[in-house]
């Protein structure tokens, strides 16, 4: 496999962002960015350990708002799968696609989807158990599995997870540091604007709630759309450089 180009990868998730924008951002608000408000705006509020709190109540508090916000995490996550799919359906069609004809492609791959998640989320959880390292190279290896299931239509988990596989080959660790500093850089804006945010609405916890809530909607938005372009990007150089003007 040829070495992975950050540069090039940037520049065409730049490019990939500002084509079907009016589309791709109309599935981003819907799938990617609605479900984390309303849970924001009207999901369960996490419980604080009270002060003084033993290791053991401070894990009785996490386990109690682990099992309160788990239903509302596993909507947003398919939701996701759905949104994700589609945006990469618009990018990497050869030819032109309606937002109706992505979603439907989506919603048709939506069972493989979910059986990737569990399995990568198994691999995942098998490389982070033997050591950090393993698991953070999986990252990176797994970074393609999307595009590969939206560009060719896969519905068969293990084929999807393969050519992954194949088309990541000595470029593992070169995609997950790619995701891994835009993903730094997103969440440093995100903090530094949800602590300004946060001190400026300290004063009503209804108002703080929904400032917030709608701070953390769009950055989880955009991270995550910032992330699919960036993948998109990495599928298409890498399948290219496998089958030369398949993109062009």
């Amino acid at each position: 496999m040829p070495k992975f180009d950050m540069g090039a990868a940037w520049d065409d998730s730049l490019n990939l962002m500002k084509s079907h924008s009016a589309l791709t951002g109309t599935i981003a608000a819907f799938f990617l960015f609605l479900p984390t408000l309303a849970v924001a705006w009207f999901g369960p509020l996490a419980t604080e350990p009270a002060t003084g709190a033993d290791f053991a109540q401070i894990m009785e508090v996490f386990q109690s708002n682990f099992r309160a916000f788990l239903p509302y995490q596993l909507a947003i996550t398919l939701f996701t799968i759905v949104g994700t799919v589609a945006i990469l359906r618009l990018w990497l069609a050869r030819t032109g696609t309606s937002v109706g004809e992505a979603l439907t492609f989506a919603l048709m791959l939506f069972p493989t989807m979910v059986a990737i998640q569990i399995l990568s989320g198994i691999m995942l959880g098998i490389g982070f158990l033997l050591l950090l390292i393993p698991g953070l190279y999986l990252l990176g290896r797994l970074a393609l599995v999307a595009p590969a299931v939206a560009d060719r239509g896969l519905y068969n988990p293990l084929t999807a997870i393969g050519e992954s596989w194949r088309l990541t080959e000595n470029n593992g660790w070169a995609i997950f540091f790619f995701l891994f500093l835009v993903g730094v850089v997103i969440l440093i804006a995100a903090l530094i604007v949800g602590g300004v945010v946060g001190i400026a609405t300290s004063g009503g916890s209804d108002l703080a709630r929904i400032v917030e809530g709608l701070v953390e909607a769009i950055f989880a938005a955009a991270g995550s759309f910032v992330s699919i372009a960036i993948s998109a990007a990495a599928y298409r150089q890498l399948a290219a450089s496998n089958l030369p003007n398949v993109f062009d």
